[in-house]
Order: structure tokens, then C-alpha cells, then sequence
């Protein structure tokens, strides 16, 4: 028969046991929540980028919009209800920020831009491809990266979605602008409308630009320029594109740099002014050779005055880079 006894131990090596086995317990437990509270606290730590564009559809937008996803997700931005098209200072939304453990990326260039409305009743895509292909037909040289985003800042009609899409038209001066609007022109039933829309894109063309220091009077040569892509909006008022016409004369000082433009040079003629040449005079069964003198500079084919060594100014026509003929 198995015999059970009370255990006769020491009490008190029994409750130093439980005490330690109380106390790894308690830190134990000390540790899971301080490790918790570090978790939490960098949970909370993150990173934010602020866009330049937004579609929306509600009113109030909180941080978890930004994609903030500490607590409180308090409001950071109210849209007008009567806006479609609203913008505001990124530093507005920045601040907002300001006590909430983040980095911010701003993205924006500084102004941030919400949208409503950005699926244009479903036409957004077809819009936005009749866009891009007249912009591309029109500036072929002109590359477009991504897709244009395109909006509208007044309210559509309610029956837009059976508007019918006709063409689309650019301003003047739209290769030089990556934001702007255009005109697209709708048929509804029997009827035609035209509607104005606004773009965005990414845009770049390859340009030229100043390799060092150029004086004026000097001919262009190729190793004096470098070609680049810059973004359109960056261009000179009449930029250089494409193949650099030959015979460029710098005729104002350009900074290393700069991009290049038809306003700093004149082009270099075949033949220049005060340039003797022989010169041909008809009368009648009579052909008299002269030798002259140019008035101005000229191309092949130019009609120009041309003094004779009598000192007679007549009008000539160049006929070639050593001949001219004299014109009744």
C-alpha cells in the first residue's frame, strides 16, 4: 500500500521560492509592456507623402487619408461643397502633422490640388487618350511620361454621359506648358457643345544647351552645345529643337547653361556684305561683265544692291557664290 505523508520542508525556502518565481512574473510581465509601448510608438512613426493631385468624393478628409494610421484620425482639410476644383498651400497639411511622430515628402511643388469628379462620368479615359494623341500630332517631338491627368472645375452637366466626344483643340503655346487647358468639342443628340478642361502631365523634349560661355560674333560649332531633356515648361520663348540650323552666328552673349534659343543667333549668309563678285549686265544682244560689290549679305538665289566700281547701286540677283546678274 502506498503510504502519503505531509511534506515537512522548510516554509521558508518554499515562500523565497514563490517570491522569486512572483518577481520573474512581475518583470516579465514588466518587459512584454514596455516592449509593447516601444511597438506602439514606432507603429506610429511614418512616412508621408503629399501629392500634388487628389480625387475625392467626400467633404471633410481625415489624416488616414494622407495615410496616417496613428490615433485620433482627426480632420485635416474641409472642401467647399460647391468646389470641384480646390487648392491650398501644402504647408496647411504639413502642420497638421506637426505633433504626429512623421516624416512629410512634399511632392506638391508647394500647392496641393483636389478633385472631384475625376472619373468625369466615365469619359476620363477617352478624354484623356484625344488629348494625348493631339498633343503628340502636334508636338511630336515633345515626350510624355505617364498619363496626363485631366479634370474639370465646374460641375457636369447631368446628361454628360451622353455627350459623344468630336475632337479635342489646344491653345497656342500648349507645347510649353505641362499644366493648362483645352477645349473639347461634344455632340449631344442634334446638338454641339463645347466643354473646357484642365491638364497635367509630366512632359519633357530634348533641347540644347551652352556648354560654356559664348561671345557674340562667333559661329556655332557642335562641340559648343550639349543636348538634354528638360521639361517643357522650362523652354525659352523660341527654343532650338530638333536638327541646330547651320551657319548660326552668336550675335548676344550666352551663359554657359542656357538654353539655347532662335533669339541668340543670326544666320551666317553665303555671301557677305562688301564681297566683290562678277556680275552680269544684258542689253539687248550686248552682255556686259561687271565686277560689284554687296550692299548686304546674301543667299543663293537673294536679290540684293550691289555698287558698281563706278559707284552706280543696281539690283542684282545672286546666282551663285562668285556670280550675280544685274536686273533691269
Amino acid at each position: 500500500m502506498i503510504e502519503f505523508r505531509p511534506f515537512c520542508g522548510n516554509s521558508s525556502v518554499v515562500e523565497h521560492d514563490l517570491a522569486k518565481v512572483g518577481v520573474a512574473s512581475s518583470n516579465l510581465v514588466s518587459r512584454s509592456i514596455f516592449f509593447l509601448l516601444i511597438t506602439l510608438t514606432f507603429s506610429f512613426t511614418s512616412t508621408l507623402r503629399i501629392e500634388k493631385n487628389y480625387c475625392i468624393t467626400q467633404d471633410v478628409l481625415n489624416a488616414s487619408f494622407f495615410g496616417y494610421e496613428g490615433m485620433p484620425d482627426i480632420p485635416i482639410v474641409t472642401i467647399p461643397k460647391e468646389r470641384i476644383h480646390y487648392a491650398l498651400p501644402s504647408s496647411i497639411i504639413i502642420n497638421a502633422f506637426a505633433d504626429k511622430n512623421v516624416t512629410i515628402i512634399d511632392s506638391s511643388d508647394g500647392v496641393v490640388i483636389f478633385k472631384r469628379q475625376c472619373l468625369l462620368m466615365g469619359k476620363s479615359e477617352l478624354i484623356e487618350a484625344a488629348f494625348t494623341q493631339k498633343f503628340k500630332s502636334e508636338f511630336p517631338l515633345v515626350h510624355i511620361e505617364g498619363k496626363p491627368a485631366i479634370s474639370i472645375k465646374a460641375s457636369l452637366p447631368n446628361d454628360f454621359e451622353h455627350y459623344a466626344l468630336e475632337s479635342v483643340a489646344l491653345p497656342q503655346g500648349a507645347m510649353q506648358k505641362k499644366s493648362g487647358s483645352f477645349i473639347a468639342h461634344f455632340r449631344v443628340g442634334d446638338k454641339k457643345k463645347r466643354m473646357t478642361f484642365y491638364y497635367d502631365m509630366d512632359a519633357k523634349i530634348m533641347a540644347y544647351k551652352a556648354k560654356r560661355n559664348l561671345q557674340s560674333g562667333k559661329i556655332l560649332q557642335n562641340d559648343d552645345v550639349e543636348a538634354l531633356w528638360v521639361d517643357i515648361d522650362t523652354l525659352p520663348s523660341k527654343p532650338i529643337l530638333g536638327e541646330i540650323p547651320p551657319n548660326l552666328i552668336i550675335k548676344n552673349h550666352i551663359k554657359e547653361g542656357q538654353i539655347l534659343g532662335t533669339y541668340f543667333f543670326d544666320t551666317k549668309k553665303d555671301i557677305s556684305k562688301k564681297e566683290s563678285i562678277k556680275a552680269l549686265f544684258t542689253e539687248g544682244n550686248l552682255m556686259i561683265e561687271l565686277h560689284v560689290t554687296l550692299q548686304e549679305d546674301a543667299n543663293i538665289g537673294d536679290v540684293v544692291k550691289v555698287k558698281t566700281e563706278q559707284g552706280k547701286v543696281l539690283q542684282a540677283k545672286i546666282l551663285s557664290l562668285k556670280e550675280a546678274k544685274i536686273l533691269e
